[in-house]
């Protein structure tokens, strides 16, 4: 937003006055119509080396920080798909280990297993110290061994399916969590860049204000220049008019005493008024 420099009455409209004030006040207009020059002339020069620069430079680091944000919801969106696809897989396997664990225990007895090791130990004893009276119970016994063994093998790969499912149910639920931590961050990312767009946006406002912002400025300054120009016009006229009035009149008169006369003679004409001889003189000479 531009930035109005407050003056008086008189130091807003300089030109209609010029004509009419008088040596001190010309000089009291001047010095503020000079402070004002200045300031103009630091805003527009603040305006182009410093607020351009500084809004681009704002706007760089933005949209790098846009950038590394749209970046990273990329990295979010390509782990999301991989975690995605190691969750179908677990999932998978759990389902077909399910089937794979019921099966099996349709296919295996109700023995316990301790039960199961301590009839092998009685079966292979009995086998060693040929506990049998033809080969067709040395048969029987090594069928039972192998029978016994099969249902002992059952049970301990039911252990290890049910070991894998549960290992199968830990990384699942790691990955969900993981899932859901990543959703989270992508939300926040989501609202970081909406935030960081709308100050990219704000920045490029600023920056399309600055050439009017300066525009303002700069007519501001020209207008005072021509007000001064006018006012060290009108100062050096004055300045020749009491030289020659000393030259003319020597200490006749007071130089400011002689200065107001002509001054209100010269009003008076400007005015219309009537002036008399002598004022006539002091305006003109003899």
């Amino acid at each position: 937003m531009t930035e109005t420099i407050n003056l008086t009455t008189t130091d807003q409209n300089p030109s209609a006055r010029i004509e009419n004030l008088g040596w001190d006040d010309l000089v009291t207009l001047k010095r503020r119509l000079s402070g004002r020059v200045k300031e103009l002339s630091e805003k527009i020069i603040d305006i182009e080396r410093n607020r351009f620069r500084s809004i681009n430079n704002n706007i760089h680091v933005e949209k790098n920080n846009l950038n590394n944000l749209l970046e990273r919801t990329k990295q979010i969106r390509y782990e999301v798909q991989s975690k995605n696809s190691q969750l179908l897989s677990i999932s998978e396997k759990i389902s077909q280990s399910k089937d794979f664990l019921s099966m099996m225990e349709s296919r295996v007895s109700s023995d316990p297993e301790g039960h199961l090791f301590q009839s092998l130990d009685m079966l292979q004893k009995a086998l060693e110290e040929k506990r049998y009276k033809s080969p067709r119970e040395k048969n029987e016994i090594l069928s039972s061994i192998k029978e016994t063994q099969m249902k002992i093998e059952a049970l301990k790969a039911i252990r290890i399916i049910k070991d894998q499912m549960r290992e199968f149910d830990k990384e699942s639920e790691n990955l969900r969590n993981s899932l859901n931590l990543l959703d989270e961050e992508y939300r926040s990312l989501q609202r970081k860049i909406s935030e960081i767009n709308k100050i990219i946006d704000e920045l490029f406002d600023l920056k399309r204000q600055l050439p009017a912002e300066r525009e303002i400025y700069l007519k501001e300054y020209n207008e005072d220049l021509l007000q001064l120009e006018k006012i060290n016009g009108r100062l050096d006229s004055m300045a020749n008019m009491r030289k020659r009035q000393r030259e003319e009149y020597g200490n006749a008169l007071p130089k400011d005493t002689l200065f107001k006369l002509k001054e209100e003679a010269k009003k008076k004409m400007d005015s219309g008024s009537k002036l008399s001889l002598e004022e006539l003189k002091l305006l003109y000479g003899d």
